[in-house]
């Protein structure tokens, strides 16, 4: 499992619903943001207050599919554009950097009527604090247990989409980025290594690895700072991500060939 959450006993869950689709009423506490019609689906976002994880989670609301956000704070978009695409929305606080725990847990904790195996899960959860030992844990360990479980659900269905946003670091090898890069890159092949097993294993689970252009955030910014490299940033454009990620594309955004061309010519 990928991100713990904050209380084990059933801590921090909202949910904004309460209209006709998929599953029934809201339960607990949350507010009625209406949804109008069945959705495409259930889309599980990790990162969802970050630039990218934002983005992504607002597009896949536009296309139809009830967002639920996984991570350490609500994203305070959530509600409202979940309200304005008249799609359901919740929120589970959990933290990437914390202790592992089960699937069954994250289950039990999303709000009513959103509570089943995603239909599309999108990780764009990304940790720069600690050392070597809790990077690693965070973006690495925690995020590939998370994927793996998701992705057993998802094939024990029989559909299902995942897309893992890694960043280039984690092939180019920059100076000062040792600790932050090792774990992007072991998560890029474990991730290439489960594309392929879900391939194999029939047509209705698909991986995308997503290299997203650099976007202006607090994550950018650090990884700039240690690296004591500029980059040109760009606005996150999530619609090709997410059109990449439902039509099961094995790889979208920055092609890995970049990355080898940069260690060609630096």
């Amino acid at each position: 499992m990928s991100e713990r959450p904050m209380d084990a006993g059933g801590g921090p869950a909202r949910t904004h619903e309460d209209a006709p689709g998929r599953g029934g009423p809201p339960g607990g506490r949350g507010r009625a943001d209406g949804a109008a019609g069945a959705a495409a689906g259930i889309a599980w976002v990790t990162g969802a207050t970050g630039a990218w994880g934002s983005a992504i989670g607002r597009e896949l609301l536009r296309v139809g599919y009830d967002v639920v956000a996984l991570g350490r704070r609500e994203p305070p978009w959530l509600a409202e554009a979940a309200a304005a695409a008249g799609r359901r929305s919740g929120w589970v606080a959990f933290d990437l950097e914390g202790p592992d725990a089960a699937v069954a847990d994250l289950l039990a904790r999303v709000p009513d009527g959103l509570r089943s195996t995603p239909d599309v899960l999108v990780d764009c959860a990304f940790s720069v604090q600690g050392d070597a030992a809790a990077l690693a844990r965070a973006d690495y360990l925690a995020r590939t247990a998370l994927l793996g479980d998701v992705a057993a659900a998802m094939l024990a269905r029989g559909s299902g989409r995942i897309g893992v946003l890694i960043g280039q670091n984690g092939r180019l090898g920059l100076a000062g980025l040792g600790d932050l890069s090792a774990p992007q890159g072991a998560l890029w092949t474990w991730s290439e290594s489960l594309a392929e097993e879900l391939r194999a294993a029939g047509p209705g689970v698909r991986l995308t690895v997503v290299i997203p252009p650099r976007t202006a955030s607090p994550t950018q910014r650090a990884v700039a700072e240690r690296s004591r490299r500029s980059a040109r940033l760009r606005p996150p454009d999530a619609r090709p991500v997410v059109r990449a990620i439902l039509a099961g594309r094995r790889r979208a955004g920055r092609r890995p060939l970049l990355a080898a061309l940069v260690l060609l010519v630096r």
